[in-house]
């Protein structure tokens, strides 16, 4: 069966998430905390019932509710007002309709639809609903009682999912955890089976047999155990010391994988990733059709990442979910498959405009993500402005921008609109700082019509047509009595030649010399002013209120 959409409710991160996935690649970016390794949790318990390698049922906790659900149940509690019914949790994977699979169709799901697909859900167990309404009564309830809570893994028609011949089989690969023991022993357990008949696994299982024999039977261990006999007495027991008791297919667990003469354990986080990777695709080449990988970029070079992608590329015929918060990885994966996370909140790439995603296609330097992933995020045109930016930062809050997660990005003017396309998707704040050149009306009121008055955009630039480029607005700013500050002919001058010139000298060298003059301002021990417009959208950035006012969704 291939997943063709997929609901969550209230688990950990994600209070309300229904999004569409691609049938091949599902590239999940964003922040940290954005609810990326969420999803990825969430397929693996909707395809294997398990969480981190144990069934769900045995995993539960309060802390997998989300915690605007866990906090309005508890305030029902202090209020002593208990909730009319209990909070719970539920994923549900849509499926592609198959006429193979037609009898799991039914209308065990959310939407109450005839549809193919299965749903876990975590939700209270009416037998215990007399001894749960004691103990509210008598106040022993402080917190969601996951206690009374039980798994239900159902097809849509309502039949239990057994895992072992569900039609769906995936893999999980996470490179941000230094275990390798499931790959490895699937690795060698499959190649055993392969290339040995049922009877040299039997020979070769009493060869294990034999040299554990062999151990029980060394002289030195003898030793060992005629020391403990004569020296440590518990009451009348005997004790040794042997190897432990094994089951059958022990012996198995028991070997390795050597890459070129090394125990795999031994060789570097990087290259292990990359093996993991490839025994994973290579050994569920038949059995997998659903591979997810946590961070593939994870302790690669540049090389190795590329050489990864091109194998993730090749693997035909499986549906992929990675998470990632590489640029390079999406732009080469295709952009086209892109779901942004942001908040819990699940947007896929191909919502925004087809001219913004061609122009991010063409995007040099993989830098497609970086809106995505930062906290507060300031547009800029040039270097000019970055620089300019960070100095001002820099003397008024005495530190960088950076420090409190906000990412100056340079863009071409040309391409404002399409990170706007993209803010806009995600309802994430942004700022973009701009010259006027010379007419607010046609260059940005009537250039940026349909995102100058939305709420989540805020453009600054400078109120004075008379002063079209940011050059000008410094100057200006810099003027005192008719002349510029000393400060400034300071910040601005090398080996002080511009120190004697007059303000239509120093302007000419300032725009023919764009970069280099706020080179010299940004490494400047001077304090210059700045412009309105510059100290305003940095006020912003900064202040408490800017915080929330970033951060917070609101109902857009």
């Amino acid at each position: 069966m291939i997943i063709e959409r997929i609901i969550v409710e209230n688990y950990r991160l994600i209070k309300h998430a229904d999004f569409k996935v691609n049938q091949d690649m599902n590239i999940f970016v964003g922040d940290n905390d954005s609810g990326k390794s969420t999803l990825l949790e969430v397929i693996a318990i909707l395809t294997s019932g398990k969480l981190n390698g144990y069934t769900l049922d045995r995993q539960l906790k309060a802390n997998m509710f989300n915690d605007d659900v866990r906090n309005e149940y508890r305030a029902t509690l202090d209020k002593r007002k208990p909730a009319k019914s209990l909070p719970k949790i539920f994923f549900e994977a849509y499926c592609k309709n198959d006429e193979i699979y037609s009898n799991f169709r039914g209308r065990n799901n959310s939407l109450v639809d005839n549809l193919l697909g299965i749903r876990i859900a975590i939700e209270f167990n009416s037998e215990y609903e007399n001894t749960y309404k004691t103990m509210l009564k008598n106040r022993e309830i402080f917190d969601i009682p996951i206690e009374f809570y039980e798994v239900n893994c159902k097809y849509f028609n309502g039949e239990i999912v057994s895992y072992r011949f569900c039609p769906i089989k995936a893999v999980f690969i996470d490179t941000t955890r230094k275990d390798y023991s499931y790959i490895v022993d699937r690795f060698v357990s499959e190649n055993i089976t392969t290339y040995l008949s049922p009877q040299e696994q039997i020979d070769l299982s009493a060869a294990y047999r034999k040299t554990r024999n062999d151990f029980h039977t060394n002289e030195l261990v003898q030793k060992l155990n005629e020391g403990i006999k004569e020296n440590v007495h518990i009451k009348d027991r005997i004790l040794a010391i042997d190897l432990k008791e094994d089951e059958v297919d022990e012996w198995k667990r028991q070997m390795s994988v050597i890459v070129d003469k090394t125990p795999f354990e031994n060789i570097g986080f990087g290259s292990q990733n990359t093996i993991k990777v490839e025994l994973a695709i290579k050994n569920s080449a038949e059995q997998v059709n659903v591979v997810l990988m946590e961070e593939p970029e994870n302790n690669l070079s540049f090389a190795n990442m590329a050489k990864l992608i091109q194998r993730v590329t090749d693997s035909k015929g499986k549906q992929i979910f990675i998470s990632t918060h590489s640029s390079y990885i999406a732009n080469k994966l295709d952009l086209s498959k892109l779901l942004l996370v942001s908040k819990g909140s699940v947007f896929a790439f191909t919502d925004i405009k087809d001219e913004t995603i061609k122009y991010f296609k063409k995007l040099p330097g993989y830098d497609t993500l970086r809106l995505v992933l930062a906290d507060k995020v300031i547009l800029v045109e040039g270097p000019t402005e970055e620089l300019l930016i960070q100095r001002a930062y820099l003397d008024k809050y005495k530190k960088l921008p950076a420090t409190d997660g906000i990412d100056i990005i340079t863009v071409n003017a040309l391409a404002f609109k399409r990170y706007c396309d993209i803010a806009l998707l995600m309802k994430k704040h942004i700022a973009i700082v701009t010259d006027n050149d010379g007419c607010i009306k046609k260059n940005i009121t009537d250039k940026y019509s349909g995102y100058i008055n939305n709420t989540i955009l805020h453009f600054y630039y400078e109120s004075d047509e008379n002063l079209n480029t940011i050059e000008l607005s410094f100057v200006a700013a810099n003027l005192v009595d008719g002349a510029l500050s000393e400060e400034f002919l300071k910040s601005i001058s090398k080996k002080g030649l511009l120190k004697n010139k007059n303000a239509n000298q120093v302007t000419d060298y300032m725009l023919n010399n764009k970069v280099e003059w706020a080179l010299r301002v940004f490494d400047s021990e001077e304090n210059i002013k700045y412009p309105r417009y510059i100290n305003d959208v940095i006020e912003k950035c900064h202040s408490n209120e800017c915080s929330r006012f970033w951060q917070d969704m609101g109902d857009m």
